[in-house]
């Protein structure tokens, strides 16, 4: 609470989001059962690396002006690149990818890429396949004239694609589509995909000359043991791969807890990431944060750090998972209908059957405000599969709390009705 109270406004309205409102009106009240439990925009607050933080300290005076190269700070951007290419395993593939550092948050940087994919005559195909439930990758999208097509993930039980339900759904459509994007940690599921299905979703870009948008927000965060697919080495290791048009965005306050950093890699073709940094980025940003670039270039550089870090934080992620999973089923919740993976920091539960006729919003509102436990939309936007459609029954847990917490939340939600199955189905 201390963290929050310095984030909440007063005297303006701070936001259009409705859970600043639930917020506040959870806090007003006099009988709340406790301070609120955040579990809705997949943010925390301490758990920064100590190393990291005190590397702010260290930065030269140069890194507190403009910086030169739209590629990032030459320090960064050096041994960023060793790190995607080891971690992502395409040392073989050197001279056909290049990266540069994002420092105004990976969002902008995947809106940058759909106007230089409009400017480049995807305008004529703006048919963009996505695997759903999703990110809002509409909200980018949509505004440079791309219209989306959702392979609903959810249809067959298995909430992740397959090479098969790609091909299906492949065939039913009546365009070609101009733009695929790859999750294969998939947010909201935290399912894993599996290389098949990366590969069919490839193949699918490649027969009709799509673009490629590679999401890799999660990349590198499965549990212990788990290896992660990447999309990125699964494009270069085509024959065509020279063929492809792609970017691959990889989000670094994810993976070390400050997204407030804003600071991604950038990957892709060399002759394409030039354009996108030097034309495309210049239009609207400056390169600046060389402070906080600096500071990751230093935490980057000592890599057993940065490794014993991640598998602390993935270790700690299983106990996370496995302790609300614990709690829903111990609430009565339907194990098979709670829906989790190694590959996120998020738990889809689903929605009473109470409040199934309604929006969503109705649901996640008196869970804030009766129980004060703020959580997402399984789709962070209001673009939802067909109606109906399994997905549309489902909301997002962040677990990127302490276990006690997560619990004290399930607890919260059964008290007041609010959790599906048992005998918490009811509106409270």
């Amino acid at each position: 609470m201390n963290a929050l109270a310095t984030l909440l406004e007063t005297g303006v309205r701070p936001n259009r989001l409705p859970d600043t409102a639930w917020l506040e009106a959870f806090l007003a009240r006099p009988d709340r059962p406790g301070e609120p439990i955040l579990l809705g925009l997949g943010e925390v607050w301490g758990r920064t690396p100590a190393a990291l933080v005190d590397a702010l300290g260290a930065a030269p005076d140069a890194a507190h002006g403009y910086q030169l190269s739209m590629y990032g700070l030459p320090r960064l951007r050096s041994v960023l690149r060793g790190y995607i290419r080891d971690t992502h395993r395409i040392g073989t593939f050197e001279g056909a990818f290049e990266v540069a550092v994002s420092w105004t948050g990976t969002r902008l940087a995947m809106r940058d890429y759909a106007e230089l994919l409009r400017d480049s005559g995807y305008r004529d195909r703006p048919l963009a396949v996505v695997a759903g439930p999703s990110w809002d990758y509409a909200g980018v999208l949509e505004p440079l004239g791309f219209r989306m097509a959702y392979l609903d993930v959810s249809r067959d039980g298995r909430w992740e694609p397959t090479a098969a339900s790609v091909d299906a759904f492949a065939s039913g459509l009546s365009e070609s589509p101009g733009l695929v994007v790859l999750n294969a940690q998939h947010n909201p599921t935290g399912r894993s995909w599996s290389r098949e299905a990366v590969r069919a979703l490839v193949a699918l870009a490649a027969e009709h000359r799509a673009a490629i948008l590679v999401d890799d927000a999660y990349y590198g965060f499965d549990d212990p043991g788990e290896e992660p697919v990447s999309s990125v080495r699964e494009i270069l290791a085509r024959p065509d791969a020279q063929d492809l048009t792609w970017l691959a965005v990889r989000s670094l306050g994810k993976q070390f807890n400050c997204n407030g950093w804003a600071l991604g890699a950038l990957t892709g073709p060399p002759p394409l990431l030039d354009t996108l940094v030097n034309r495309y980025r210049a239009r609207h940003s400056f390169n600046t944060g060389g402070v906080l670039q600096d500071a990751m270039a230093r935490w980057l550089e000592d890599r057993p750090a940065v490794e014993e870090y991640l598998r602390t934080e993935r270790a700690a992620y299983r106990v996370r998972r496995r302790t609300v999973i614990d709690r829903l089923a111990g609430a009565g919740v339907p194990s098979d209908a709670v829906i989790s993976g190694p590959a996120g920091p998020y738990v889809l539960l689903p929605v009473p059957d109470a409040f199934r006729s309604g929006s969503r919003a109705d649901y996640l509102e008196r869970c804030a405000v009766r129980a004060g436990v703020l959580m997402s939309d399984a789709w962070p936007a209001d673009r939802p599969l067909r109606p109906g459609a399994r997905g549309g029954h489902h909301v997002r847990m962040f677990i990127g709390r302490e276990p006690a917490t997560l619990a004290e939340a399930c607890d919260r939600l059964r008290s007041a009705g609010l959790l599906a199955g048992g005998d918490s189905d009811g509106r409270g």
